[in-house]
């Protein structure tokens, strides 16, 4: 199966995904964009204030997708999960939260520049929400992070996206309530369900 795993920064994605990866088929786990990004220091900035901009990014970024859609394939055919930490969703989530933020909707023309791609579609998504305020906090422990990304308005928008995502299944988890340990079970239980709903529609 090819699992994904979302949400606004610090909000625990890569710690749920090494929690997952002893629980799962020999996982391979397919790196966000920028650390997938052969040069990430090429990508763009997270805040355009332009539509125009906006779609220019999502294309580049689509670049990276096509590096990440490769790894998937490959475990895939190996007969391996697949987490993926961050999925296209995250480029329709940030295009809308951006846009919503700087007062325009390129919405529909991110999701055609998405969808005309082959890109790593996952069976299952998991979205981590936590309060803005303990983001922020983790937010300025890491050097350099773009405050954009510990914004409450962004992260309003962006997790309203995933009200309406391209992910066919979508669960959601808050990760301020209870321990790591706690949070990987409550991933887990919903990822047995959908694997049992998978084989039970199969057979």
């Amino acid at each position: 199966m090819i699992l994904g795993i979302e949400g606004v920064s610090c909000v625990g994605k890569t710690t749920l995904a090494a929690a997952l990866a002893t629980h799962l088929n020999q996982p391979a786990v397919i790196p966000c964009y920028f650390h997938a990004s052969p040069d990430p220091t090429r990508l763009p900035a997270p805040e355009p204030f332009t539509a125009e901009h906006q779609l220019a990014n999502i294309t580049q970024f689509l670049d990276v997708e096509d590096l990440r859609l490769a790894g998937a394939r490959r475990a895939l055919a190996e007969g391996r999960d697949v987490i993926l930490d961050r999925t296209v969703d995250t480029l329709l989530a940030h295009a809308h939260a951006v846009g919503r933020m700087n007062g325009f909707d390129c919405d529909d023309q991110a999701q055609h520049a998405v969808t005309s791609r082959a890109v790593a579609m996952p069976d299952l998504t998991v979205v981590l929400t936590a309060d803005p305020d303990v983001l922020a906090c983790r937010a300025r422990l890491r050097k350099g992070m773009p405050t954009i990304f510990y914004d409450r308005h962004f992260s309003e928008h962006f997790n309203a996206y995933f009200d309406h995502p391209l992910a066919p299944a979508v669960v959601r988890l808050d990760t301020t309530t209870g321990s790591p340990e706690e949070l990987a079970a409550r991933a887990l239980d919903h990822i047995h369900r959908h694997q049992a709903g998978e084989r039970q529609e199969a057979s």
